[in-house]
């Protein structure tokens, strides 16, 4: 006997969340929303959508939008950081045709934002912090949260809980589970208000360093990230442009101008979290960051996401408890991110990689066609979610 159209509480409104809702509210579920801030403003500057994501999104009717607010590639070009000589051309188009995009963060949240707000199965409740989680039977939950103004509200009930708040998740803290690991790395964030001078996907190799910039806002403004070792594990900090200059002063020349003209530098401290397989209660479930954050070396972090809200509301759609359903999102989910791990990793060795091993790796990826490059990325990007 499948699970009738439980209700749901998500805990966190960024990409993971909304996303959760709308493939939730979409199977016909009651869907509440807590978010901790009084304002939707998305942190960050941009990201990558690949096409496994993009056909989540596609199947909620959002694609359009986003094409619209993003911008196209076909390939990543791979970069040497010091010569800036082409190292390599990644295809990143999938084998249907589905695009991979470049867009604002704040653009993708907007356009998830109105699909939300459209959906009247949907509640989207701001400055919502929550302070206590407790299971007081089979998938039944007291939660509470305190607003700004400090009045506390309780909600009691049977209820799927969707923990989508990101790597410093409460709901994680509420349960005990395990803190946030430092990996050792930031990145350094800023925007350029210009176009891309090659308008595409760029990333630049070096040793235990290397950048990328692509374009975002249909193609008006350039995004700029590097990453590289930091030793403080804080919150995000602005830093002077001079220690960046530091770091990459004998780099491409095209890379250093695009630094110079771009605007504040943010450091971000980079964590890791792997919480898929830990003990939860009956009726909470964790996506996105909160379950299993990640480098952004495959740019896969809001990808994975994405996938998780759709495997999710299949799992909760075909399952005969929110028990079993929590147990089948994590085993079709436990194969594929173990993989898109791996492939972190491999990218995290072979980015900044020193010489003389950085010359063989230059040296391999010359000897690589274009097709079997595309091969290599072909079980990534050619997922597809659950058909349903």
């Amino acid at each position: 006997m499948k699970l009738g159209p439980e209700p749901a509480t998500i805990v966190g409104a960024g990409i993971a969340g909304l996303t959760a809702a709308l493939c939730l509210a979409k199977a016909g579920h009651e869907v509440e929303i807590l978010e901790r801030s009084p304002r939707l403003e998305e942190v960050g500057a941009g990201l990558q959508l690949s096409p496994n994501a993009l056909r989540v999104l596609g199947r909620l009717g959002l694609l359009p939008a986003l094409r619209e607010r993003g911008v196209s590639a076909e390939a990543v070009t791979l970069r040497s950081g010091r010569s800036g000589r082409v190292l390599a051309s990644v295809p990143v188009l999938s084998g249907d045709g589905t695009p991979y995009l470049s867009i604002l963060r704040s653009d993708l949240q907007a356009t998830l934002v109105d699909a939300v707000m459209a959906e009247p199965r949907i509640r989207l409740a701001l400055d919502q912090s929550l302070v206590a989680l407790t299971s007081t039977a089979s998938a039944t939950f007291e939660i509470a949260t305190r607003d700004g103004a400090g009045v506390e509200t309780t909600r009691i009930g049977r209820r799927l809980i969707v923990a989508a708040d990101g790597v410093r998740s409460a709901v994680a803290s509420a349960l005990a589970l395990d803190a946030p690991v430092f990996t050792g790395l930031a990145a350094y964030r800023m925007m350029l208000d210009a176009p891309s001078p090659s308008g595409s996907i760029e990333a630049w190799l070096g040793t235990r360093h290397h950048a990328v910039a692509y374009p975002v806002a249909a193609g008006a403004r350039t995004n700029l990230v590097a990453i590289g070792p930091a030793v403080k594990d804080g919150a995000p900090r602005p830093v002077d442009r001079s220690d960046l200059v530091r770091r990459f002063a004998s780099w491409d020349s095209r890379l250093l101008a695009l630094f110079d003209r771009a605007g504040p530098v943010t450091a971000w401290s980079l964590f890791e979290t792997d919480r898929m397989e830990a003990k939860l209660p009956e009726g909470i479930v964790l996506i996105g960051d909160a379950a299993h954050a990640m480098l952004p070396f495959a740019a896969q972090g809001a990808a994975m996401a994405i996938e998780d809200a759709a495997v999710l509301a299949d799992a909760v759609e075909t399952s005969s408890s929110l028990g079993e359903a929590a147990a089948v999102f994590r085993e079709a989910r436990r194969a594929r991110l173990e993989k898109v791990r791996r492939r972190v990793a491999f990218h995290r060795l072979v980015y900044h990689l020193p010489p003389p091993f950085a010359w063989a790796r230059d040296a391999a990826l010359a000897l690589r066609p274009q097709s079997a490059l595309k091969r290599d990325l072909a079980w990534l990007y050619d997922w597809t979610p659950p058909d349903r």
